[in-house]
């Protein structure tokens, strides 16, 4: 009796033993493992408080929690005060930006650091990180051209258009509400680009949330500030500022290896 007892304890081993070596082996092959990736990049849109614009980021490990990040960005700069007006003495006219003298661009470059606050371990799925960057920040401007109408050199009486840089001193101009007609077409004037070199700092957070550890989906939000050595003359009738701050949301998509 004491020797079936004996044989019968022993299966009963054997059977929970494989029972549970096969749940932790199955649990191996199901659950991902952590891997720590040197290199991130992505890229993706953004949107700041006067603009939108695109980004691209990329990443080289320090430590698992630490990484060096280069930030590039390439945004447009509107004046806050600007608005649109058609000629309501004209049937064709088209809404025009009254007043503005050129388009505002910024190109930032720089490296940064990001630091991991929390893994997606210990908050669902979701890695929160803050960032930091600074750098070169170059201001580009592209003068606004509009159609005019004038006097036919060649049939007194007759008005043509014609398509100028806006220019608030043009007699031809002054008078908006008769001459100017709409806005001239959009990519003339790059022969004319204007730079103005400046720095920018950036301060984020932003917030890591892919399915897949070797893809990256991230929301990044934060306030950025540019400065330049000269004002950046986007209107005519407007105080243009040298420094500006804006706050931004950016969506990114991009990979680990």
């Amino acid at each position: 009796m004491s020797m079936m007892l004996r044989k019968l304890s022993l299966l009963f081993l054997l059977f929970f033993s494989f029972r549970s070596f096969a749940q932790d082996s199955s649990r191996v092959n199901t659950e991902e493992v952590n891997i720590l990736f040197r290199n991130e990049a992505e890229g993706g849109f953004l949107v700041h408080s006067n603009g939108i614009g695109i980004t691209f980021k990329r990443g080289w490990h320090l430590t698992g929690y630490k990484k060096q990040m280069l930030d590039i960005d390439f945004v447009s700069l509107r004046d806050p005060k600007q608005y649109k007006l058609a000629n309501p003495n004209y049937q064709d006219s088209k809404p025009y930006f009254f007043g503005k003298l050129n388009f505002g661009y910024i190109l930032r470059g720089g490296y940064g650091r990001q630091n991991v606050i929390f893994g997606k371990g210990e908050r669902s799925g979701v890695e929160v990180r803050y960032n930091y960057y600074g750098g070169l920040s170059m201001g580009i401007t592209k003068p606004v051209y509009l159609d005019i109408l004038v006097d036919s050199p060649f049939e007194p009486g007759k008005k043509i258009i014609d398509t100028r840089p806006y220019n608030p001193n043009d007699p031809d101009q002054q008078n908006q509400e008769e001459n100017i007609v709409g806005p001239g077409p959009y990519f003339q004037g790059l022969d004319a680009l204007t730079f103005y070199p400046g720095v920018y700092g950036k301060f984020a957070l932003s917030f890591e949330y892919s399915g897949w550890q070797q893809k990256v989906t991230a929301l990044e939000a934060g306030v950025v500030i540019d400065a330049y050595a000269k004002k950046i003359p986007i209107m005519a009738n407007e105080s243009n500022r040298s420094i500006f701050v804006n706050f931004y949301v950016s969506l990114l998509w991009g990979g680990k290896w």
